[in-house]
């Protein structure tokens, strides 16, 4: 059934507006990254600065010890202020329709447009905060703060890569806790230096759902693998696990060693050294915990509609303005995934 948009009511605008409440909707429900970073507003102009300081901490302190700066042995700490910026940009979709569509066609017309204009919306948002993750530290082995705090113990300045390579191969050089040929293995190792950074809560994961190591294929058809042993039917039913059912149903596992894992197709690559293998080419996921990730909105979806000169043809334009980057390099790294 068709509707003809008219009226002494402005009947006509609904059509524009259907389009807008559809797009809005499709935004809402939309289960992507940015809801894994923190959302914020440009601090000045279309940046938003993330300042990071250095640990102070603290010291047993023998008020008749040497080597202080005043008394005892107390020793002042001047940590050093580095301040990191993300940048919002324009991004834009553009499309056009005949005048006649707006007159005639049903109301799912206009659902169709705003869902699709709010989906990549959305989409687009994530494929930049994967953009970002190329910003964390790209080889292996945690960088720490030098000199040493007071207390003694090393703090992470930068977290550093994972290194998953393709399943049953073995790296002719690796950094012990950082390269692995298991999905599985690999979220340990993540998690051990989660916790050996002293970071609180747990990690977000990020892996590909599209890639190719060569073997079994994507990370996400890894991980599945390893969790249902394969999926081999039996007697009575298949061998799918809980958290292998849980995967291909939602494209994430909430909890597996404490972790979050979820897939994307959004991930960059990017050619880098990994298990001493020279210029491998590898999709570049991600570890991260509060803090890593912000997304600067200077602006969200806005919805544009006018004529074409000529009046046959009505333009539609979605308009956004926003960023995202690394904001705390000490609270996540990147996860160097080898591509066959």
């Amino acid at each position: 059934m068709a509707y003809v948009l008219g009226g002494a009511n402005n009947e006509a605008d609904g059509f524009t507006t259907a389009i807008s409440n559809f797009a809005l909707r499709a935004m809402h429900e939309s289960n992507g990254l940015v809801n894994l970073t923190n959302v914020v507003t440009p601090t000045q102009g279309n940046e938003f600065l993330v300042p990071n300081f250095a640990p102070i901490t603290y010291q047993d302190y023998n008020p008749n010890g040497t080597g202080g700066t005043y008394t005892g042995n107390a020793v002042v700490q001047n940590p050093a202020l580095g301040q990191g910026s993300i940048t919002a940009t324009p991004a834009v979709a553009q499309t056009a329709f005949d005048i006649f569509y707006g007159w005639t066609t049903s109301f799912q017309l206009a659902a169709t447009l705003g869902a699709e204009l709010g989906e990549s919306f959305a989409e687009k948002v994530d494929q930049r905060v994967c953009a970002a993750f190329t910003s964390f530290k790209a080889t292996a082995g945690n960088t720490n703060y030098s000199p040493v705090p007071a207390d003694g113990f090393a703090r992470p300045l930068e977290l550093g890569a994972m290194e998953l390579i393709p399943d049953g191969a073995t790296p002719t050089t690796a950094t012990a806790g950082f390269t692995s040929n298991s999905v599985v293995e690999m979220v340990r190792n993540i998690k051990q230096n989660f916790k050996v950074a002293r970071m609180p809560g747990s990690p977000v994961i990020v892996i590909d759902s599209n890639g190719d190591d060569g073997v079994i294929g994507s990370t996400l058809n890894r991980l599945l693998s390893e969790l249902t042993g394969g999926a081999v039917s039996q007697t009575g039913g298949s061998n799918l696990s809980a958290l292998g059912n849980e995967l291909l149903t939602t494209g994430r596992i909430e909890n597996i060693y404490g972790c979050m894992v979820m897939a994307t197709t959004f991930l960059a690559s990017a050619t880098r050294t990994v298990a001493g293998d020279a210029g491998t080419s590898v999709l570049v996921g991600a570890y991260f915990g509060d803090s890593a990730l912000f997304t600067v909105m200077k602006e969200g979806l806005q919805l544009k509609q006018g004529e074409v000169p000529g009046g046959l043809q009505m333009w539609l334009t979605g308009v956004g303005y926003f960023g995202s980057g690394v904001g705390d390099l000490r609270r996540g790294g990147a996860i160097n995934i080898v591509q066959g």
